[in-house]
């Protein structure tokens, strides 16, 4: 018995730290094969902390913020001094709106433009702003996203 438990343990363990050893990113494609790398945002802090106070955001990179389930979502722009498309997309992986963020250097918080979702969104992609019109990327598209499942799972778990 002491071996199943001990076996049992080992593979918990295992699982785990591969789990947590897999990369942060996730792959985003929308049609025509455009796609992008995202560094993933699954716990509050990092949900909390998103692109504040970076310098820039590669082009073909941005940031998911991946959540449990669909619900109103809600952004701002503090401390971010890059000009954003927020693309709020649903559990069914399509896009429900797309809002342009301007940075709003010393605005205080209760100043901030909130950028909202028009629908509850299951998860919130940050990308450069103009990427979205670039690349003909509009409401209704369907965006497939590639993430460690196992991985955000056992993130927002201990958040």
């Amino acid at each position: 018995m002491a071996k199943k438990a001990w076996t049992a343990t080992l593979f918990v363990l295992l699982v785990t730290v591969v789990a947590l050893s897999t990369s942060d990113t996730a792959q985003v494609t929308f049609s025509d094969n455009i796609s992008i790398e995202a560094e993933t945002a699954v716990t509050s802090e990092e949900k909390a902390t998103g692109l504040m106070n970076k310098e820039n955001l590669g082009e073909d990179h941005g940031m998911l913020f991946i959540y449990n389930k669909e619900d109103d979502r809600s952004f701002w722009m503090k401390n971010t001094s890059i000009p954003l498309d927020i693309i709020f997309i649903d559990s069914n992986q399509e896009i429900i709106n797309i809002e342009q963020a301007d940075p709003e250097p010393n605005t205080s918080t209760n100043n901030l433009e909130r950028y909202r979702s028009s629908e509850p969104a299951q998860y919130v992609l940050e990308v450069n702003q103009g990427f979205s019109e670039k690349n003909s990327i509009e409401k209704g598209d369907k965006v497939r996203l590639e993430y460690s499942w196992l991985r955000s799972r056992l993130k927002l778990v201990s958040s």
